[in-house]
């Protein structure tokens, strides 16, 4: 048998261009698309050249060059191959002043569409993309302000190569106005309807406005509770009522979860937990969470109430039990709490509560305490996605008056402030800048009075990386973490995603917990820099960082600490 033709390897040239039009032609080009996978003869080679022609003169009409002409030739003497293109742009045909036609014409909603026709400025270079755009826009108006079931007529664009301007007429057909009618839920099978109905942010008779089903989607997507949300608009031409229809389709309502970790300064750990969302058909949450490791073991149990004297509010009640082993202390501890929180627009979220907390902390001595407080919680966060975030930004704060019900001088104020932020630097989310930050004061009382477990400390896989866990402050005379009355600690991370399995961090972190309230003196600070590789996972991604503390204390630090777990850092 003859052998198998070899494919034509090639090489694609395309003339550099003003205003990124070159980068435009690549992004459209088979040729340049395909490079990797080369046709096995010439002449498909050349097909795939002329295809990448007619791509050119759409991609370049849709700038506005009208007149241009896109010429290719093929230099087969040449091994690879080489695709040559040669681009004549012309000039660049600009915007004439829009006109919009309202059918049937009306004075006010003219009035409410022409601000949106400034996207399309007389005398700016002509973009193809505007005009849907900016059609699609004037439709949202028109659902936001009571018009379910607006539409479009063939606009017309017309190139005047005269002038050298584009002429652009939009033509609306508003249909009817209406308000909300009747709304339809089908779909539930173990949740009621009433959980449901909680969350619909519309009421019959108001106003139809799609920001309104928007936000139902969202609030409904948001329980956790369902695998998909669809809500149709039930609307007659030029009727005056708009009924909905929503069909959902639910999730499993339990689910597992697990961790494992390995932390040089204190080796392994494992997490477990078990979730179920919806005990009684009401949306109520039962959580039990487990955490197992050398320096730490944990037992959880939550109980979360939705819609409790509102839809957007949830009381949690909460019983944990704790145990510490750490270099500086030994402690037990028993936490009942119960928070009320309350959903607020634009990702905001505001909590109270009252907790009860028995423990017992062994240093040079047993200590016990019994200590009442009362939380005071607000979070704002736009970040979805928890293992391996690439946008958004979260904030949170929490002050927490504490007293001691059997030790008077033992009352004090915990404040926390936190904040993480992620910017993506490429449209691909394959580099991200990553920064976090902590602040942490005890106000009100010495720090003999409050416990050491509640004292600040930094330092470790979660906080400043390089220093074993909670060695990046002040020391006794043992060379053991005091604690503080107040702590800091930020990150900064660039993270460089560069195959579909497989990343590269490097970052720098530092703070420290002090004696003083005043945490903000940097010559105090302690830091430490690292890099780390990603293994993507259908789950997340699995983390390996390896730091060194910049700042290192003879006898104290080690030369390098290194963490293993599953998710980013922060």
């Amino acid at each position: 048998m003859p052998a198998a033709a070899a494919p034509v390897e090639y090489t694609v040239e395309i003339p550099s261009l003003p205003d990124d039009l070159d980068d435009l032609l690549r992004s459209v080009s088979d040729s340049v698309a395909l490079i990797g996978s080369p046709p096995d003869t010439a002449g498909l080679l050349r097909r795939r050249m002329e295809k990448d022609r007619e791509n050119f003169a759409e991609a370049l009409k849709s700038r506005g060059y009208f007149g241009s002409e896109v010429l290719a030739s093929l230099e087969t003497t040449k091994s690879p191959h080489v695709i040559r293109f040669h681009v004549e742009l012309g000039p660049c045909f600009i915007f004439d002043a829009p006109a919009l036609e309202i059918i049937p014409p009306d004075t006010g909603l003219g009035a409410l569409l022409r601000p949106l026709l400034k996207s399309i400025k007389a005398g700016s270079g002509y973009q193809a993309a505007l005009i849907p755009d900016t059609e699609t826009a004037m439709l949202d108006e028109l659902r936001k302000n009571g018009y379910p079931s607006p539409s479009t007529g063939a606009r017309r664009v017309v190139a005047d190569h005269a002038t050298g301007q584009v002429h652009v007429r939009f033509i609306i057909r508003p249909g009817g106005r209406a308000v909300f009618g009747r709304t339809h839920i089908e779909g539930l099978e173990r949740l009621n309807e009433e959980f449901a109905a909680r969350h619909i942010a519309w009421k019959e008779g108001q106003l139809f406005d799609i920001r309104k089903v928007d936000d139902t989607r969202t609030e409904l997507i948001r329980t956790g509770l369902f695998r998909s949300v669809r809500i149709e608009t039930e609307h007659a031409e030029n009727a005056d009522t708009a009924d909905m229809c929503l069909s959902l389709l639910e999730a499993p309502r339990r689910t597992v979860r697990a961790g494992l970790w390995y932390y040089s300064d204190l080796g392994p750990g494992t997490s477990a937990g078990w979730t179920n969302r919806n005990l009684f058909r009401g949306g109520q949450e039962l959580h039990f969470d487990a955490e197992i490791s050398r320096n730490l073991n944990s037992a959880s149990a939550a109980f979360v109430l939705p819609a409790m004297w509102h839809p957007d509010q949830t009381l949690g009640l909460q019983a944990k039990y704790q145990s510490e082993n750490t270099d500086s202390y030994d402690s037990v501890n028993l936490a009942f709490s119960g928070i009320m929180r309350r959903k607020f627009p634009d990702h905001l979220q505001l909590g109270y509560g009252l907790a009860y907390r028995l423990s017992e902390v062994k240093k040079e001595d047993t200590r016990r305490f019994h200590l009442l407080s009362a939380p005071l919680i607000a979070e704002y966060t736009t970040v979805t996605e928890p293992l391996d975030p690439s946008s958004g930004l979260a904030l949170s704060a929490r002050a927490e008056p504490f007293t001691d019900l059997k030790l008077r001088d033992s009352s004090f104020v915990s404040w926390n402030i936190a904040a993480r932020s992620y910017w993506p630097l490429l449209k691909d989310n394959s580099l991200v800048l990553a920064a976090r930050g902590h602040i942490g004061v005890l106000a009100g009382a010495s720090r003999d009075n409050v416990p050491e477990d509640m004292l600040l400390y930094a330092g470790g896989g979660g906080s400043i990386r390089g220093y074993a866990y909670q060695y990046a402050g002040d020391l006794d005379e043992e060379d053991k973490p005091l604690g503080g009355l107040s702590a800091v600690d930020f990150s900064a991370e660039l993270r460089l995603r560069f195959s579909r399995t497989f990343g590269f961090v490097v970052f720098g972190d530092g703070g420290g917990a002090f004696s003083k309230r005043n945490p903000l003196d940097v010559s105090s600070f302690f830091w430490g820099a690292g890099t780390g590789i990603r293994y993507y996972t259908p789950i997340g991604p699995l983390r390996l960082d390896v730091a060194v503390p910049l700042k290192r204390r003879s006898g104290v630090d080690a030369p390098f600490h290194f963490y293993v777990s599953l998710g980013q850092a922060f």
